[in-house]
């Protein structure tokens, strides 16, 4: 069985003056987990043969690097629509369930791929 997981990160951010609450600021970043390790290098791969790079940055819990060029996506789009997008569509992946509560999805496979 081969499980993987996007999970999202929120970072609240408080701008205060004289104790005086001005602003609050939130960004959600997104990990991608795998069962197993090559399928890891395996999406990493895919990202740069489409322009991109998926790197993520373990002590600031956020994702860095580009995007990868895929022609559906012409508007507004996020890491979590590129791995969603990975998992469902290119490496035959189904969703599974949820992590409650708004934490990401787990997503399985039954059978290995060679990519």
């Amino acid at each position: 069985m081969y499980t993987a997981k996007i999970i999202r990160h929120r970072h609240k951010y408080h701008h205060y003056i004289n104790k005086d609450l001005k602003s609050v600021k939130e960004e959600t970043h997104f990990k991608i987990v795998f069962s197993h390790p090559d399928e890891l290098l395996a999406f990493e791969k895919w990202c740069k043969q489409n322009n991109g790079k998926y790197l993520y940055d373990k002590e600031n819990s956020c994702q860095k690097g580009k995007l990868p060029e895929i022609k559906i996506f012409k508007e507004e789009i996020c890491w979590c629509d590129i791995m969603t997008y990975y998992l469902l569509h290119i490496t035959n992946y189904q969703y599974h369930s949820s992590i409650h509560p708004y934490k990401g999805e787990v997503y399985i496979r039954d059978i290995e791929l060679k990519l």
